[in-house]
């Protein structure tokens, strides 16, 4: 492999464009079932657009490249844009992979890019049982039953459904102390995170330590694995192409270490807003979402955040 100061355009042959598909999300009065139809156009079209670029401008893909390898990789190299690319997981069935665009050589060198259109969005959306299960898997340890209520009942939806009588207390105490938030958790089934302080406070504690203490597998869950099974099918660095500020790039292993340097001196809290409905993350932050329906986690990206840590 050729040095990095030596490396140049020789060291791109003619590439192939290969498979293109996608999904992403946007907000502009239209409603949901049209905003997602626009979300995954607006995607591929952006993955597809940067794939045709770093196909094109060498010394783009020379930046990404040299964030992994020490060096350019030689020979030929072929992209693949498949923002939708359905891979194996971790529990025997298949999940979508977190790389929007591959970049793969003769030699077996590859590079998965987790591409970013916006400054702010959807980096990673999982159901409580799932997300679990996850952490459960990498960390080889169960989750305190203390964490499991404290995100359960924060989350809510039918994940509140173990834990009825905790959150009619809670939401009883909230109507008298608090009856704007507690009309909000009413109508979502789930608890802010005032109430849980106030009302579950070593729950809400535990769980508050459990994101302090796994943040650089949750960072890495959120923008590199998900519940993919294989190495493979993990990205390696998350670009924001459509940023144009100097940084705009961020390999994924020195998130993750930046992440957990961040929460020994800025730990995890709750947002401020509505009694709290997120947990705010070095990289984001973490909220409720339902798409389908039901409540699921969704963390969410931030550049902002992100380009400071």
């Amino acid at each position: 492999m050729e040095s990095a100061q030596n490396s140049n355009n020789e060291n791109f042959a003619k590439p192939n464009l290969g498979s293109e598909r996608r999904k992403m999300s946007d907000k502009s009065g239209r409603n949901r079932s049209e905003g997602w139809s626009h979300a995954k156009k607006s995607g591929h079209e952006n993955e597809t657009a940067y794939g045709k670029i770093i196909a094109s401008n060498h010394a783009q893909l020379n930046d990404v490249v040299l964030s992994k390898y020490d060096s350019i990789p030689d020979g030929e190299y072929e992209i693949e844009v498949d923002g939708n690319k359905k891979v194996p997981s971790i529990f025997d069935d298949k999940t979508t992979s977190k790389i929007d665009v591959e970049v793969f050589w003769p030699s077996g060198e590859r590079m998965g890019v987790s591409l970013k259109k916006s400054s702010g969005g959807q980096a990673w959306l999982v159901t409580v049982p799932r997300f679990f299960a996850a952490v459960e898997h990498y960390t080889n340890s169960k989750i305190e039953e203390e964490v499991r209520t404290g995100v359960s009942l924060f989350i809510g939806g039918a994940n509140v459904d173990s834990y009825e009588d905790m959150f009619t207390d809670a939401l009883k105490i909230d109507k008298k102390a608090n009856p704007i938030m507690a009309i909000q958790e009413a109508r979502q089934r789930r608890l802010m995170a005032t109430s849980l302080q106030k009302n579950l406070p070593k729950i809400w504690d535990k769980t508050i330590d459990f994101f302090n203490e796994n943040i650089s597998l949750i960072t890495e869950l959120t923008f590199s694995k998900g519940a993919s099974l294989n190495d493979a099918d993990c990205a390696d660095v998350v670009v924001y192409n459509k940023i144009t500020k100097t940084k705009n790039f961020f390999p994924i292993p020195e998130l993750v270490k930046k992440a957990e340097e961040k929460v020994k001196i800025s730990p995890v809290v709750a947002g401020t807003r509505n009694g709290g409905s997120t947990l705010i993350l070095p990289t984001g932050n973490m909220q409720m979402h339902r798409p389908s329906g039901d409540n699921q986690m969704q963390f969410r990206h931030e550049y902002a955040r992100i380009s400071l840590l």
